[in-house]
C-alpha cells in the first residue's frame, strides 16, 4: 500500500441521490457533495485532502444499512442519522407555510398584522431631510431617519428620543423595514444594548415582526446572544414558537452548531468573534429561556424496585453448551384497548432500528414514524386491497416495503397529481375572465415586472455619462405607484382565492418535482438491496396475514418471514 492510500481516509457517506453523494468532511466537520461515480475518493471542497466515501452495502455479505427516503427522493445511511438543524427538511406542509411566509415577507405583512396595509419602506417612505454642512459653502440634503438608524443600532438612547419626540415620521421609525425587511426594533435586538429594546417596544413596535427571512427580533437576539435582549422581548409577549423560512425556532438559533456560527461570522467576524465564550454562555442561558416549561411530575417518573409480581417476569437460562447464562425479561409494554389486540415488531437487522406496531385503526396503533407520520393501514390499501388492512404484520410488511422496495407507482409519473396541477391553473387563467381585480393585478404584475427588467439595466453606475438619474427615478415611482395599486387590490376577496390557487400549485408543483426525483433515484438503486426480514406476532398469524406476506414475497421478490412468540 502506499503512503498515499495510508493517508486517504475512508469515510461513511450520509446519504445520496440519482446525483450526488453527501458526506461529512473528517478535515472541516462541513457537508460536502459529490457526484455519485465509482470509485468514491475524493479532494475535499476544503481542500485539505482527500478521502475515499463509502456506502452502507456489504458486497460480500449482501447486507446493507440504508433506506429509501421517498420523501426527499434519497438513499440515507441509517447508521448515520443527520443532525436536526443542519439542514432543511422540505415537506409539502413545511413548503407551504413557506410559500405563505414569502408571500406575506414580500408584501411586508407582519406575523401580527396580516390584516393590516403594508409595512412602509423605511428609506422610500421617508420624507425628512437633514441639512448637513460639509464647509462654509457647501452642504448636502440626507433623510433625517438614517441618522436616527444608525443611532439606534449604536445604543444611543437619548438621541433616539429627541428624534421620536419630534419627528414627524415616528410610526414610520418604528414599524418600517427595510430591503431585508428589518424594522429598527430586529436591527436593534442582535445589539448589545437591551435598553433601546425595552425603548422601542414602549414606544409600539411589533416584538413579532419578521424579516425577508421570517426573522423576527427574538430570532436575531438568540443568534447573536444577547440574553438581556431575549428578556425584554419575552416580557413584550415575543413569540417563541415562530418559525423562519428555514423551520427554525428562536431556540434552535441559540444552539452551538455549525450552521449558526457560520452565519455569525458570513455576516459580521467583528461581531461573532466577539467575547465568544461569554455569549456562549449567554447562548446556553438562552435555550433555557425559551425552552417550554416541562411539568414536574413528567419530568421526573421515578419508579421503585421490581415487585413480586413483576419479578415473575423475569428469568435466567443456563446453557452448558454455550457456557452462558442469558437474562430473559420483557424489553418493551405496548398499551392496547383489548387483550385480544395483536403487538408485531419487525427486525431487519442490527444496524436498524426495531419498529414495532400494534393492531387497530387509532393512530396509536400505527408503526412509529417521524412528524410527516404515513398512514400505514393506507399503504396497505396501496399494495393489495386487503380488506384486514388494520393488522399489525400488514402494517409492518407496508413500513418494510416503504424503506427498500420502490412501488410501481413510485417509478412512473403520476398522474393525478399532474391533472390536479393543470386543474389549479386552469381554474387561475379562468380566473382573470371572471374576477375583474384578478385580471388587474395580472397585468399589474406583468407590468411591474417589465418595469424592473428596464430598472436593472438603467440603474447600473458603469453607464458613466450614459446613466440618466431621471429615467431611473421615473421607473422607481411607476414601480412604487404599481406597488400601492396591487396593495389595495390584495383586499380583495377574488384576487385572496386566486392566491390561495396559486400557493396549491406551489405545493403540488413541488410535490410532482420530488416525485420526478424519486423516479430518476428507482432508476439508479443499488445492486444489493434489503430482503430479509422477520416479524415477531403476540398471536398466532392469520391466514389473510399469511396470505399477504406470500404475495408481497413473490411479487417483489423479498423473504419476510412471520413467527408467533409467545
Amino acid at each position: 500500500m502506499s503512503a498515499n492510500s495510508s493517508l486517504c481516509p475512508k469515510i461513511d457517506v450520509l446519504y445520496w441521490d440519482a446525483s450526488n453523494v453527501y458526506i461529512e468532511c473528517p478535515y472541516c466537520e462541513e457537508r460536502h457533495c459529490h457526484g455519485m461515480v465509482l470509485p468514491g475518493r475524493r479532494l475535499s471542497h476544503c481542500n485539505t485532502g482527500q478521502y475515499e466515501f463509502i456506502l452502507p452495502i456489504d458486497e460480500s455479505s449482501e447486507l446493507v444499512g440504508y433506506e429509501i427516503d421517498k420523501r426527499r427522493a434519497r438513499f440515507v445511511n441509517v447508521g448515520l442519522r443527520t443532525v436536526q438543524g443542519d439542514e432543511t427538511l422540505h415537506s409539502p406542509e413545511q413548503y407551504e407555510c413557506e410559500l405563505d411566509d414569502r408571500f406575506r415577507s414580500a408584501m411586508n405583512i407582519s406575523v401580527a398584522e396580516r390584516n393590516s396595509a403594508p409595512a412602509l419602506n423605511l428609506y422610500e417612505d421617508s420624507r425628512e431631510l437633514e441639512t448637513i454642512v460639509i464647509s462654509d459653502d457647501d452642504t448636502f440634503e440626507e433623510k433625517r431617519i438614517l441618522f436616527a438608524i444608525s443611532e439606534c443600532i449604536c445604543g444611543n438612547l437619548h438621541t433616539i428620543g429627541q428624534y421620536l419626540s419630534t419627528s414627524a415620521e415616528k410610526k414610520l421609525f418604528l414599524t418600517g423595514k427595510n430591503k431585508n425587511g428589518d424594522t429598527t426594533l430586529i436591527m436593534a435586538a442582535a445589539e448589545k444594548n437591551h435598553e433601546m429594546v425595552s425603548f422601542l417596544l414602549q414606544n409600539g413596535a411589533d416584538a413579532n415582526a419578521i424579516n425577508n427571512n421570517g426573522r423576527t427580533a427574538l430570532m436575531e437576539a438568540a443568534l447573536w446572544g444577547r440574553i438581556e435582549n431575549i428578556k425584554v422581548l419575552l416580557s413584550a409577549n415575543a413569540n417563541k414558537h415562530l418559525k423562519d423560512h428555514e423551520g427554525r425556532c428562536a431556540m434552535d438559533l441559540a444552539q452551538p452548531t455549525r450552521k449558526n456560527e457560520k452565519e455569525r461570522y458570513w455576516r459580521s467576524s467583528l461581531a461573532a468573534a466577539d467575547r465568544v465564550p461569554e455569549r456562549d454562555r449567554d447562548r446556553r442561558h438562552i435555550v433555557i429561556l425559551l425552552r417550554d416549561p416541562v411539568d414536574a411530575k413528567e419530568q421526573h417518573k421515578y419508579t421503585g424496585p421490581l415487585s413480586e409480581s413483576e419479578c415473575n417476569k423475569y428469568r435466567f437460562r443456563k446453557s452448558g453448551s454455550e457456557m452462558a447464562i442469558t437474562f430473559y425479561g420483557p424489553i418493551c409494554s405496548y398499551r392496547v384497548p383489548y387483550i385480544t389486540k395483536t403487538a408485531a415488531v419487525l427486525d431487519r437487522g442490527d444496524q436498524f432500528a426495531r419498529i414495532s406496531a400494534t393492531s387497530g385503526w387509532a393512530p396509536g396503533a400505527l408503526p412509529p414514524d417521524d412528524r410527516s407520520r404515513l398512514r400505514w393501514i393506507e399503504q396497505v390499501y396501496c399494495i393489495a386491497s386487503i380488506y384486514f388492512a388494520s393488522h399489525a404484520e400488514k402494517k409492518l410488511i407496508a413500513y418494510f416495503i416503504d424503506r427498500h422496495v420502490f412501488m410501481p407507482q413510485d417509478t412512473e409519473p403520476d398522474q393525478k397529481l399532474e391533472r390536479s396541477i393543470l386543474k389549479a391553473e386552469a381554474s387561475l387563467e379562468e380566473g382573470k375572465h371572471l374576477f375583474l381585480a384578478w385580471a388587474k393585478v395580472c397585468d399589474l404584475e406583468e407590468k411591474r415586472g417589465e418595469l424592473n427588467r428596464r430598472l436593472f439595466d438603467a440603474d447600473d453606475q458603469l453607464l458613466g455619462d450614459c446613466y440618466d438619474e431621471q429615467e431611473v427615478e421615473t421607473l422607481k415611482h411607476e414601480i412604487d405607484a404599481i406597488n400601492e395599486q396591487l396593495s389595495t387590490l390584495e383586499l380583495d376577496a377574488n384576487v385572496a382565492a386566486m392566491r390561495a390557487t396559486e400557493k396549491e400549485i406551489g405545493i403540488l408543483s413541488k410535490r410532482n418535482e420530488m416525485h420526478q426525483r424519486l423516479m430518476e433515484l428507482s432508476r439508479h438503486q443499488p445492486r444489493i438491496s434489503l430482503k430479509q426480514a422477520v416479524i415477531l406476532s403476540s398471536n398466532k398469524i392469520c391466514d389473510d396475514c399469511d396470505m399477504f406476506k406470500r404475495k408481497v414475497n413473490s411479487y417483489f421478490q423479498l423473504e419476510i418471514d412471520m413467527n408467533w412468540r409467545t
